[in-house]
């Protein structure tokens, strides 16, 4: 009789393989981080082993997360710095009071514009949540990004986060942010398989650049990329010619 493994059993997903062999991220982390999420398991175990990625590859740079909710993804990247790289800073970029009100800009502004206000953490919490958990190594900013991200001091960034949903939110964050991207860094982006607008702004921002990047797959509704470097760029720009 054959052996019936887990390549054999596509519909097993990552969290159905958790269940059978817990590791450390599904029975010690995650645990601590699921009630305040609203991102399924796999965004949240991917954001956690990018975060210990960027310390393996020596990527230089703070994580910066935009778009923080109610905290739980900000901790499990907080918590595997700590494990990682405890001086390594994490930055939290959010309003704190619920999603902003969409633009026309959103293909799908009928639905978008029904939760203005939603996905709601406030700083107090979030503050309480990390620090709760023994965390220190992060420092939040409120407000919208187009007005605190462009005077931010981030320095460079290893890991960006980009969970802003609407098509504004999102493409001013890779617009002051890509750049400070460091060569090999992770960015992964929530909500492009989700909400339209961000989909879009994603898009534009890649073919304006004349960049075709590929992303990853991680759940329905994100994506991850690494940040190509220079040299792999201009060999694949050269190639096109």
């Amino acid at each position: 009789m054959r052996s019936h493994k887990l390549r054999d059993i596509p519909r097993f997903t990552l969290r159905a393989k958790a269940r059978l062999w817990p590791d450390h991220f599904a029975s010690q982390v995650y645990p601590l981080v699921r009630n305040h999420t609203l991102l399924r398991y796999e965004t949240v175990r991917s954001l956690y082993e990018a975060a210990h990625s960027v310390v393996a590859g020596n990527i230089p740079g703070t994580a910066v997360e935009c778009g923080v909710a109610r905290g739980g993804s900000a901790a499990a990247v907080a918590l595997a710095l700590r494990e990682s790289d405890p001086n390594r800073r994490l930055l939290l970029f959010d309003t704190f009071e619920g999603l902003p009100e969409p633009t026309r800009d959103n293909p799908d502004y009928d639905r978008a514009i029904q939760f203005t206000g939603k996905c709601r953490g406030g700083i107090e919490e979030v503050d309480g949540l990390l620090r709760g958990l023994g965390l220190t190594n992060f420092s939040m900013i409120p407000g919208l990004f187009q007005d605190t991200l462009p005077s931010s001091e981030t320095g460079a960034i290893s890991l960006l986060h980009v969970d802003g949903d609407w098509y504004e939110s999102t493409k001013v964050c890779l617009e002051h942010l890509w750049d400070r991207v460091s060569e090999g860094g992770i960015v992964q982006i929530d909500d492009y398989g989700e909400w339209q607008g961000c989909k879009k702004a994603v898009d534009e921002f890649f073919e304006a650049r004349g960049m075709g990047i590929k992303m990853q797959y991680v759940d329905p509704s994100a994506r991850r990329l690494v940040k190509p470097c220079r040299k792999a760029r201009a060999v694949s720009a050269g190639s096109r010619g």
